[in-house]
């Protein structure tokens, strides 16, 4: 179970949201759920909202089991680096990272890997093979 309170968010309501037909999309790497809303805070709790409620079209939930930040390998790293002296971020606030959460099907012992990009913004689908339940 993933253990962070979350803020109630304005944003479009999860439940409404439709399947995307692309079967990597959020399954890979190269295509990630885009959740930036936000600070990188509100987009973590935004991400972790959302796949609290993601369950298995047979109803299965997914049960958290860690998380990792691997390297995005989309992320065009420019030839100039320019960081905040004080923090070492990025000046653009793009890290070049993605959140990788492995999650256990409850009763059928295997695992689902999702990849989500908190850094950027673009469209959020549901995805394949999966459905929300709001919690």
């Amino acid at each position: 179970m993933i253990s962070i309170s979350c803020q109630v968010f304005s944003q479009k309501d999860f439940s409404t949201l439709v399947s995307s037909n692309d079967s990597t999309y959020g399954y890979s790497n190269m295509n990630p759920l885009k959740m930036k809303k936000g600070d990188q805070q509100k987009s973590v709790e935004y991400s972790i909202k959302f796949l609290k409620g993601l369950r298995t079209l047979d109803n299965y939930k997914l049960n958290y089991k860690m998380r990792y930040s691997v390297a995005d390998p989309k992320y065009d790293r420019s030839s100039v680096h320019l960081t905040n002296r004080f923090t070492g971020m990025p000046l653009n606030g793009k890290l070049g990272l993605l959140d990788e959460y492995i999650f256990l099907v409850s009763e059928k012992m295997d695992t689902i890997r999702i990849y989500v990009d908190i850094y950027n913004k673009g469209d959020l689908f549901i995805p394949k093979g999966l459905k929300y339940i709001d919690n």
